[in-house]
């Protein structure tokens, strides 16, 4: 979980690190207790803010500006110097690493000065990185711990004299650990780091109540027409890329794994096809090792009867896996009595093959639409 700049701070302060005196603005009427130079900064999920125009003294501004419900205005502070400190975990050593450099500010990430100061679980000793900072270090590797997190960055943490303040702050915490913390309670918010919609919000609740599997976790509204419920893993991405690449326009991502039970299926199932304007649903995925296919398209089925397409457009599925041959046996019979324009393809037809299957049944069928 990606959290905005104003809750890392609160989280800083909460560990002895200084930030600068601010006020969370909800709406632009709101008065600024600030005394002197003050500068606003839309509270938005992705980095860039200052060359997006997210960042202004005339605060009030930044309100009519796409997504953003909310402005941290801070107090402007004079610093001597400007560090990046940051607290990671690298996959080349598979440990936490601490991040730091003199030359901290915008475009940090094209800095080659950074450096890398491995930490040793075995030891818990700190690695001397740099006097001046050491303090800060250690309250934030605390703070790291503490907290479950992947990421704790402080860009730029600004040098005042002795004292030292950060300026901001982007931390992600490991989703899989916040039950370990129900003393953070943090607003929902989608992984496109912009304000979740409705069905964002009922999708993730689906693994919220019940462990078995997953189904809504990752799940994400898009513009398009074609509605996409796909296998996890990497495959999921791969037959994204390939839809759009053939010219397709999802409606949603989301992805399903490991062994989820039917109604869950049929939760999620029922979300993406809620969606108004769908012309075409693709159900794929790769062929599973242990995922209960009977069980699965029950869920899926169970989830399609609820809302029926009208007119009913193609549903294309590509699955594979334990029991596939008794779950195909299952849709086809759902195809004959109910009539769904079913287009079934098992593990001998190649995932990504179906992705123009559908494009192009999808394109007749508007064209069809069309005319009538």
């Amino acid at each position: 979980m990606k959290l905005y700049e104003f809750e890392a701070k609160n989280l800083l302060r909460s560990a002895g690190i200084n930030v600068p005196k601010s006020s969370l603005l909800s709406n632009p009427d709101q008065k600024v207790k600030i005394n002197g130079k003050y500068l606003g900064k839309a509270q938005v999920l992705f980095g860039g803010r200052g060359k997006k125009g997210l960042i202004s003294t005339d605060y009030k501004t930044l309100f009519a500006k796409n997504n953003v419900d909310k402005v941290l205005v801070e107090e402007f502070l004079e610093c001597e110097q400007l560090f990046y400190l940051a607290i990671t975990y690298s996959t080349k050593t598979r440990s936490p690493v601490i991040l730091f450099s003199t030359n901290g500010g915008v475009d940090v990430e094209d800095n080659r000065e950074i450096e890398q100061f491995p930490i040793d679980l075995e030891n818990p000793t700190l690695p001397i990185i740099n006097s001046a900072v050491d303090m800060v270090v250690k309250k934030l590797w605390n703070l790291f711990k503490q907290l479950d997190a992947r990421l704790v960055e402080i860009n730029p943490l600004g040098k005042i004299g002795e004292n030292f303040v950060a300026l901001d702050a982007k931390f992600i915490l490991d989703d899989d650990a916040l039950y370990r913390h129900p003393n953070l309670q943090f607003e929902p918010r989608s992984q496109l780091g912009i304000k979740p919609t409705q069905a964002e919000k009922l999708a993730l609740e689906i693994d919220k109540q019940d462990h078995r599997g997953s189904a809504g976790s990752s799940y994400f509204d898009l513009s398009g027409d074609i509605a996409v419920i796909a296998a996890g893993g990497g495959g999921s991405v791969v037959n994204m890329d390939a839809l759009i690449a053939l010219g397709g326009k999802p409606a949603n991502y989301t992805e399903h794994s490991g062994n989820p039970p039917a109604e869950k299926v049929e939760k999620l199932t029922k979300i993406v096809l809620s969606r108004p304007g769908l012309n075409g649903l693709w159900f794929v995925g790769a062929t599973a090792n242990f995922t209960d296919m009977v069980e699965t398209l029950s869920g899926f089925i169970n989830g399609l009867r609820t809302i029926k397409p009208k007119p009913k457009y193609p549903i294309v599925i590509r699955r594979g896996g334990p029991r596939w041959k008794e779950a195909e046996k299952m849709l086809l019979l759902i195809k004959e009595k109910e009539r769904f324009d079913f287009h079934i393809f098992g593990p001998e037809t190649p995932m990504t093959s179906t992705a123009k299957i559908v494009v192009d049944l999808v394109n007749k069928y508007k064209q069809n639409n069309k005319r009538t």
